[in-house]
Formats: structure tokens, sequence, C-alpha cells
């Protein structure tokens, strides 16, 4: 067997942050663990500007104890620190799965529009997914394992600067330095599938190939096939009639019927990766094709997929961000608005004003059944649930479509119609929108 000296670590950071420049700031998802707690004082080390970020999940009776552990540290480097507190929902998905939903999320509000977050991961880490993924059966996307660099919302992204080094090359720059690291009591449990493998399955597979040097050699082969069936899917993505909606994006549903099996497949995988979800695993993707083949033309289809939702309506297939379920209990009655600032509505979406949209005292609401609107361009008014459908508006948007309201008047539909008011024809309507 032959042996390689490792590349430094300040040598591998380097080298990732200038294949992945940025316009903004630089943070790092700080957990205080080994593989952060390096990383972190490594761009310490090496006088590179960074803010440190720590997530409190509040699942741990330590996670106070870490938080103070985080900030102490973040300190004693000068380096500006910031901690969330998240609440880790009871949706779909293991708990591990859903922290780390709630976690990148929390990653994304904190960063702003250029910024940048680094995060720890190894090799040893690529190795464990990359297993992980095989055991579910996942397809060459997912095989690709860990990519070095994605987005994480609109104009933000993320980095894994030291996913060539080593688990042990890590502890011994944390050595060498005489770094503390909090030790999470999780990673010791292998009742969890990543535990398992990490302290059963590798260190057999190591004791005799070099496991973690064997997979990212096969990631890499696997990334190269990756690259070509994107390549194939944005073909396809074109082909299908792509268009961009208020919540999510659309294809002509026809054209994407007219796809070999393997290639419909393929663009779904695309297509959810493209807008920031995850490689959908084999079940939700057979389901969704099942579904969309099987069911009735006016049908609801609705199928969770790779953290998005696949939808179906006049023709067109969406796939749309997972929508914030809301009681009218929780996010009140309406809300004020000045005409002038953006409104970030409850459940999801923005209002935010249109060109020529007069600034004054409103109030927004969503639907509470009953109501009737006026618009503009028609000469009688109609009730608001046939003026809904006659614009098309997609069905499961028809209960969060914003209503403003002045002084008691309806004079706006959000990003449909306004009213027909005086001082408010000539204006176009409220812009609505979702954010990925």
């Amino acid at each position: 067997m032959t042996c390689t000296i490792p590349e430094p670590l300040p040598t591998r950071l380097q080298a990732a942050l200038q294949r992945h420049p940025v316009s903004g700031h630089l943070w790092v998802g700080f957990s205080g663990g080994l593989d952060s707690t390096v990383l972190l004082h490594l761009l310490a080390s090496c006088q590179i500007p960074v803010r440190a970020l720590h997530v409190h999940h509040g699942l741990s009776a330590n996670a106070d104890r870490w938080l103070s552990h985080c900030r102490e540290f973040a300190s004693s480097l000068s380096v500006p620190f910031t901690a969330v507190r998240i609440h880790v929902d009871s949706g779909k998905g293991g708990l591990e799965q859903r922290a780390r939903r709630a976690r990148y999320r929390a990653f994304a509000q904190a960063m702003s529009v250029g910024d940048q977050i680094l995060l720890g991961h190894h090799g040893d880490d690529q190795a464990e997914t990359f297993l992980l993924r095989l055991m579910r059966g996942a397809g060459v996307l997912g095989l690709a394992g860990i990519a070095e660099s994605r987005t994480v919302g609109a104009g933000r992204s993320l980095l894994r600067p030291l996913l060539g080094a080593s688990r042990a090359e890590l502890a011994a720059w944390a050595a060498d330095h005489g770094l503390s690291w909090i030790n999470d009591e999780s990673n010791a449990d292998e009742s969890l599938d990543r535990n398992y493998l990490r302290h059963r399955v590798l260190p057999a597979l190591s004791a005799r190939w070099p496991a973690r040097q064997r997979v990212a050699r096969a990631v890499d082969n696997l990334r190269e096939s990756a690259e070509l069936l994107q390549a194939l899917a944005l073909a396809d993505l074109h082909d299908c009639g792509f268009r961009r909606e208020r919540c999510g994006e659309s294809l002509a549903l026809g054209v994407f019927a007219g796809l070999s099996l393997a290639r419909r497949k393929n663009l779904l995988r695309y297509w959810s990766l493209q807008q920031g979800g995850k490689a959908p695993e084999w079940a939700p993707l057979q389901q969704a094709l099942a579904q969309l083949g099987a069911a009735a033309a006016d049908a609801q289809v609705a199928v969770q997929l790779g953290g998005r939702v696949v939808r179906r309506y006049q023709g067109r297939l969406y796939l749309t961000p997972e929508l914030v379920h809301y009681s009218m209990k929780e996010i009140g009655d309406q809300w004020r608005w000045d005409g002038i600032s953006e409104l970030l509505l409850p459940g999801g979406g923005v209002l935010a004003p249109s060109p020529g949209w007069p600034g004054s005292e409103y109030r927004v609401r969503y639907r509470r059944g009953g109501e009737r609107a006026h618009p503009s361009d028609r000469v009688h008014s109609q009730t608001l649930k046939k003026l809904l459908q006659e614009r098309a508006l997609e069905p499961w948007l028809r209960d969060r479509v914003p209503l403003v309201y002045r002084a008691g008047e309806l004079v706006a539909v959000g990003g449909l119609f306004t009213c027909e008011v005086a001082g408010l024809t000539q204006a176009p309507p409220p812009r609505w929108q979702f954010s990925d």
C-alpha cells in the first residue's frame, strides 16, 4: 500500500476558499465539536475574517453548557459569535433529519445575500454518507456524496473546505494546538445508523482496505456521471417549458410525461436539488411518478420529494417548497401594512408594493369565506372563490392569498388584481411571492 503525506489543513482550507469565492461574510457553523472547533481555529490561525454561528437545538440537557463553551471559545479567538435557538418540529423523518432541516433553515435566515457558511465535514463523514445512501438504495446523484459547495437559499452558499481531510488529521491539529471540544453524548448511540457505521462498519472495512480513500475515489467517479445526468436533466427541464411561479416552479406535464421513465426520474432528482432540496429517495420518487400517471386530470397530487412537494394543476407539474401549516388562532386575525415596506406573511409568503402602489394604512388578512371583490378590469363584482378559480390561482395557495383592505374596504388581492376603488384603479396589485 502506498503512503502519501496529507496536504496541510491550512493549504486545503485556503484552496477551497479560492475555488469558491464570495462577496459577503464568511460564517462557520459552530457546534463546538471536534470538526467545527478545528475549522474555526484554522480560520483564525490563517487570519481569515469569519463569524461563528451556533445553533441551539435544545435536544440535550447539556445544550446550554455547549452554548457557553462555544461563546467562550469564539471569544478567545476574537471571532464574532451568534447563537440561534431553534425548535425541532415533530414532522416527517427521524429526529436527526428534522434537526438537520431546522439547522439549515437557521443558517439561511442568519446569513445575508452574498454570505457563505463553512462546515467542518471531512473525508470520514463522506465515507459514512456514501455507505448510508448505498444502504438506502440511492442512485448516482445520491452516491456522488456530500458536495463541497452548494446553495442554502437565494444568494447564499455553503462550503465544506475540509472534505479531503480525515478525522485523524483534524484530531492531530486539535492535539497539537491544545484545543478542547464538546463530545455530544448522542454520538455514542449505535441505534443511529450513522453511528453504527462509524463505530462498527468503517473500522472493519478500514482494517482491510483504505476505505476512506477508496470511497473518495468512487465519489469522484460518480460525480462525473452525475454531472452528465444533470446536463441531460437541464436540457429536459428547458424542453418541458420550465417556468418560475409565485411559489416554486412548474413544467408542462404533457411534455414531461412523454419522456422515458429513466429521464423523468432523472429530471425530478435534478429539479429537487436545483431548488435546494435533497436527492429524493427511491420510495417517494416512485410514489410521485405513480400518482402523476394514475390520478384523474382534475385530482389533487401532493407528494413529498427531497424536502419539496410535487403538485399538479391545469396541465402543469409543480415543484414547490413545503408550505408551513398554520391555524388562525396562531397567526391572528389581520396584520398592519404601510404599503411601502415588505410584509412577511404568516405561513410563508411576502407581500410587497408594486410600482405606483400608494403608501397608506392597510389591513391584510387571509380568506374567511364569503368574500366578494370587484376587480378593476370587470364590470361587476363576483365571489372571491370564483375569481380565484378564474384567475387560475393554484388551489394550494387560495387560503394563503393576502387580501388588502383600506378603511374596511377590499382594495386588492395580492399578486392578482386591484379592486375598483377610487385612486387605485391604475396601480398594479401588490406583489406576492414565496421564498424558497
